[in-house]
């Protein structure tokens, strides 16, 4: 039997596990680089949109799920893998694609 993956769980059938799942989109030199990355909650009321998280993230270092590598020019998947570590250091620009506001599709051309 084939398992679920967690898209296809509706919200009120998820656990909570103290995570936010964000999909994350890192442009590094000519790659970008799209993933879901999990954030602690914790118990601040006050980080709730994406940005929040992004900015109270501390680390140089972010593990992307599910990830895909584009090249940024022409919108090429290069590579999929099942997480990739990316260095904040070296990133140019990175953004969370909050559920909320965003409706358009996840992967393909560059944005």
């Amino acid at each position: 039997m084939m398992a679920e993956s967690s898209a296809d769980v509706p919200d009120a059938n998820r656990a909570e596990t103290g995570f936010r799942e964000l999909e994350i989109v890192a442009y590094v030199d000519r790659f970008k680089v799209v993933g879901t990355a999990f954030f602690g909650v914790g118990h601040r009321a006050t980080s709730r949109r994406a940005s929040d998280f992004i900015r109270s993230f501390n680390d140089t270092r972010l593990t992307l799920s599910q990830a895909q590598i584009f090249d940024s020019q022409t919108g090429d998947l290069l590579e999929s893998s099942p997480f990739v570590i990316v260095n904040l250091d070296k990133v140019d620009f990175i953004y969370a694609r909050d559920e909320a506001t965003d409706a358009g599709p996840s992967t393909g051309a560059p944005a």
